[in-house]
């Protein structure tokens, strides 16, 4: 009764994949985690869920009975009111600490309708609740209050709520875990791996060849995880080419062997400012009370199979942040200088 539906994050030629979850619940409605874009392929997909194969149910409001927004991210949140549309009479829960940028707009013109309920703290301490919550029982939550910066001149923490669904016995999370896999995503488009995999911007494309495109999958996977790494170089004899020096292929393998990792972006630039709220909050999801043996992000690879000893040493930095450190080169000329911006440093 879990699901999960795949497009692809883009960014110019960078693909990542970007997921959404489905859960079937007992009474044989439907909660939706982190709706994607609105075509009739997703739609109709979720719709199915609702069912057994042999069955059909008619009804598409009636599917969907509960839509999630996990976090603050713009491309967790974005596409909400086009499923609102499709399915009014969904109820809305959403984390704490949902803003809008550069003005502040009401909850209904950003995502269709009124939020039935904000998820603070843990399971049992709903607030700003319109309704009961009627999968607590099935689907537990903790959310975490990392960091809190200053954005148009307010201070904003961010925040992500974890799921624990209970029968499947999955971890479900947005942004602050993932597993970065060794091979090429499906839905990647083939002629941007082989832009991304050439060795220098002004190079010739490749042939299209299965080595070409997990070449351009792990310069893909380092610059969206590090923005500017280490050896993406401007290359000093033609001005405006970029060349990619040898190393990079290790940079990648450090990133793709660990089963569970932080994100570099996430690790660097959020946790950094409240590392001792973000140990909290991986102490309650790991004390036992939630038995995971897998767990589903939001980007790149899943499920992952991983138990909650592999999720408390995915944050073992946050006592030490030595432990499993990123390259140093690989930080040094794009998260670390913001990093250091948004903590003050």
């Amino acid at each position: 009764n879990i699901w999960s539906l795949e497009q692809n994050l883009e960014l110019g030629p960078l693909q990542t994949p970007l997921r959404c979850v489905v859960i079937r619940l007992d009474n044989g409605s439907l909660w939706v985690h982190a709706p994607l874009a609105p075509t009739l392929e997703f739609f109709e997909l979720v719709e199915s869920c609702c069912c057994d194969d042999n069955s059909n149910s008619g009804e598409t409001e009636a599917v969907v009975a509960h839509i999630i927004v996990p976090t603050y991210a713009l491309e967790h949140k974005i596409f909400v009111k086009d499923a609102i549309q499709r399915w009014p009479n969904a109820q809305l829960w959403t984390s704490p600490g949902q803003f809008t940028f550069p003005f502040d707009v009401s909850e209904e013109f950003v995502f269709g309708k009124k939020v039935s309920g904000i998820l603070s703290g843990g399971s049992g301490n709903l607030s700003s609740s319109l309704f009961p919550c009627p999968w607590i029982n099935e689907i537990e939550y903790e959310t975490l209050a990392s960091g809190t910066f200053t954005i148009g001149m307010s201070p904003t923490t961010f925040y992500e709520t974890a799921f624990f669904h209970k029968k499947s016995k999955s971890l479900i999370v947005t942004d602050s875990v993932v597993r970065i896999p060794k091979n090429v995503p499906e839905l990647n488009d083939a002629d941007k791996l082989l832009l991304i995999s050439k060795r220098s911007t002004s190079d010739p494309m490749p042939i299209d060849t299965p080595e070409s495109r997990l070449i351009g999958w792990e310069k893909t996977s380092l610059l969206v995880s590090y923005f500017f790494p280490e050896h993406e170089e401007p290359d000093p004899t033609k001005f405006g080419v970029v060349t990619w020096t040898d190393g990079w292929h290790d940079n990648f393998n450090f990133l793709s062997n660990q089963l569970v990792v932080v994100p570099p972006v996430v690790r660097t630039l959020i946790y950094a400012q409240n590392p001792t709220r973000v140990q909290e909050w991986v102490d309650r999801v790991t004390d036992g009370k939630w038995d995971f043996e897998q767990i589903i992000p939001a980007h790149f690879d899943a499920p992952i199979p991983a138990k909650p000893k592999d999720l408390a040493n995915a944050f073992r930095f946050l006592k030490d942040d030595t432990i499993d450190a990123f390259p140093y080169n690989d930080l040094a000329r794009g998260l670390k200088p913001i990093a250091n911006l948004a903590t003050k440093k």
